[in-house]
């Protein structure tokens, strides 16, 4: 899918497996809201084909491997692989593989459908399921999965083939085994034995199975007989293609032109080309994510490691005005730590945190930690001129926007867009000449942004700006051994801490949007762009 987030790449950390964990890893969180879709008294269509554009290439169709399309896998995965559960866009859960489950603090059992096959016609097994649970729970196999989408606590998962059930246990209390373990696509006995078929197969439960696949596109047919989607969805449904192609169309305009033309039958598209889509009338679903926010570098050779100066440069900023530069109309203030619809322990209130915007309290707040400015306008101390480098990973005119404002107080702000190496480097390595990074955190779950912002500093750990909030810590680590309701508190108490000390600075959210043609129709959620059994197509 789209990195619609102008972010900087998450280092592969090969010793903690964070395989794909990148900044701009759009995992949204709920199910779209649509506009323009067809009329409800349209004709479906019988079989037929649909279309659907993603904006760069797929190397592998195994949702396991860490080189499937840069977390691209993380999203079309579902079209040939099926999950434990699925939520709806009130945040609750629906069936999938598993009829039912029954949670505890230590313990989730599921129980599946019965009657559930594989695209080859085996029956899934429980320990099947429990297997590849434990397979992505393991750093070593280096899963894009791990760290964001299994749990921060050591756990075990059985299966139990006569009573048809998958049992999760954790050595700690866990809140989101659902969130986490029940939304992982399952490889069956086969594709997990000979990998190599999932390059340009699949071996799944979805309702699509891979038939073909060539350098740009992926041909998949749909699975007759097809019953256990979300809620008990099925590929009988009126309107559900016959065949499915992946398409590889990196060009934005090139896609937008296809859409309008009837050549695709959806595509995400951002920027002028989107706009374009959406005063042609052209029917999308949109989804929140958090494009921007600040990351102070709390090392203690940097200026931001005074928590006077964060603060200041958090209210030398004007954020109604950042989030228009960065996106328009599609973008507003952010409300939490974090962005989606609905977004789990969404409890932290960013507008709380930070002090209107008012340049003269940010210059008192300089002035008492000794920067005073000259005549120049520039604030020294000891004789040094108040100097942050900013490190960002593509052209965005949010960057310049801040850099003005700061200059109104008296900062000098060094612009620098960080290489892919350097990224690297400062993720996994702890290296970097840099005060701030400039990027959006897409991560639906407190728990995957948690390593990147507490903890060990690379290359023990992840926390790559040196933070320490003791606050933080203490609220986090009751959280990850809560579970329930007070999980969610004790979240808001963590995240609201960060925003409050000026460590971690959410600027704007915008969203993304799947366009479809006017023959088609398509919803997206969470972690499926698109979700499989929502795809329909109009006579």
């Amino acid at each position: 899918m789209v990195k619609a987030a102008h972010t900087l790449k998450r280092a592969r950390h090969t010793r903690t497996a964070v395989a794909a964990a990148t900044a701009s890893a759009l995992l949204l969180a709920g199910c779209a809201a649509r506009t323009g879709a067809p009329s409800a008294s349209r004709a479906y269509a019988e079989g037929g084909t649909f279309q659907l554009a993603v904006p760069s290439d797929v190397p592998s169709f195994d949702p396991y491997a860490s080189n499937a399309g840069s977390t691209r896998m993380l999203f079309l995965a579902y079209l040939a692989y099926d999950s434990l559960v699925s939520q709806a866009d009130d945040g609750s859960f629906q069936s999938g593989l598993a009829d039912t489950w029954h949670t505890a603090p230590t313990r989730t059992t599921f129980t599946l459908h019965q009657g559930v096959t594989c695209s080859d016609g085996t029956k899934l097994t429980a320990r099947q399921v429990a297997y590849d649970l434990n397979y992505v729970g393991n750093p070593k196999n280096l899963t894009p999965y791990y760290g964001q989408y299994t749990p921060n606590v050591p756990y075990t998962a059985t299966g139990n083939d006569t009573a048809n059930t998958v049992t999760v246990t954790t050595r700690t209390p866990f809140a989101f085994t659902l969130e986490t373990l029940g939304n992982i696509p399952i490889v069956c006995g086969k594709g997990m034995a000979h990998r190599g078929l999932l390059t340009s197969g699949s071996d799944g439960t979805g309702p699509f199975v891979v038939d073909h696949a060539d350098q740009t596109s992926y041909t998949l047919k749909v699975r007759e007989g097809y019953s256990w989607g979300p809620k008990g969805a099925s590929t009988s449904a009126p309107g559900t293609p016959a065949t499915l192609v992946v398409n590889e169309v990196p060009n934005f305009t090139t896609a937008a032109s296809q859409v309008l033309a009837g050549q695709l039958d959806a595509a995400q598209v951002t920027g002028s080309d989107a706009q374009r889509l959406k005063a042609a009338g052209v029917a999308h679903a949109d989804v929140p994510y958090q494009k921007s926010a600040l990351t102070f570098n709390e090392r203690s050779n940097r200026v931001t490691s005074d928590v006077r100066v964060r603060k200041a440069l958090v209210q030398a900023l004007n954020f109604d005005s950042i989030a228009k530069v960065v996106g328009g109309s599609v973008t507003d203030r952010p409300r939490g730590l974090r962005a989606g619809t609905p977004l789990t322990c969404d409890g932290a209130n960013a507008k709380a945190a930070f002090p209107p915007y008012s340049p003269k309290k940010a210059g008192e707040l300089l002035d008492s930690a000794g920067w005073i400015k000259g005549s120049d306008g520039i604030r020294r101390r000891d004789g040094k001129p108040l100097n942050v480098t900013v490190y960002y990973p593509t052209e965005d005119p949010g960057v310049e926007l801040i850099q003005a404002f700061w200059k109104n107080i008296g900062v000098e702000t060094t612009l620098h867009v960080a290489t892919a190496q350097e990224a690297e480097a400062m993720y996994s390595q702890g290296t970097g000449n840099f005060d701030i990074s400039y990027g959006g955190y897409v991560l639906p779950l407190p728990i995957a942004l948690a390593p990147y912002i507490s903890g060990a500093a690379p290359p023990a750990g992840l926390n790559f700006a040196h933070i320490e909030n003791p606050d933080y810590d203490r609220f986090e680590k009751q959280a990850s051994r809560t579970a329930g309701d007070a999980s969610c508190a004790l979240w808001a108490k963590a995240e609201q801490s960060l925003m409050n000390r000026a460590d971690f600075v959410p600027l704007s959210n915008a969203k993304t949007r799947l366009f479809t043609s006017s023959d088609a129709k398509a919803e997206i959620n969470s972690f499926r762009i698109p979700i499989p059994t929502s795809l329909r197509l109009y006579k």
